[in-house]
């Protein structure tokens, strides 16, 4: 082989190790790439925990809410007589000794 054949069969030979480099480099960064969407721990993963972490931030936003509605109540219930008295009479029913309840039957005209 003369010098000329032998420098263009190098290149060529080089040529070709660049391309398949290349393609090697391009199918590693392709597989990191389905990795980091759909992978444990990917970022599909991460949205999913994301909406996860919304919405038990949400329950617990409505059970501190409840949990200090309910803390008035007690509190009312407690310290308010008229409350207490209230409460008994609409959804007990009770009545006081000297009271008298006269029920009212409706006529249909």
């Amino acid at each position: 082989m003369s010098t000329i054949n032998k420098s263009a069969y190098v290149r060529d030979i080089m040529f070709q190790i660049n391309r398949i480099g290349i393609g090697f480099i391009f199918l590693l960064l392709s597989f990191f790439l389905l990795f980091i969407i759909w992978g444990d721990q990917g970022f599909i993963e991460l949205k999913e925990l994301q909406l996860e972490y919304q919405q038990l931030y949400h329950h617990s936003q409505s059970l501190e809410q409840e949990n200090v509605n309910l803390h008035q109540l007690i509190e009312r219930l407690k310290h308010d007589p008229k409350y207490v008295e209230r409460i008994a009479r609409t959804e007990l029913g009770m009545i006081r000794d000297n009271e008298t309840i006269i029920k009212f039957s409706r006529r249909k005209p």
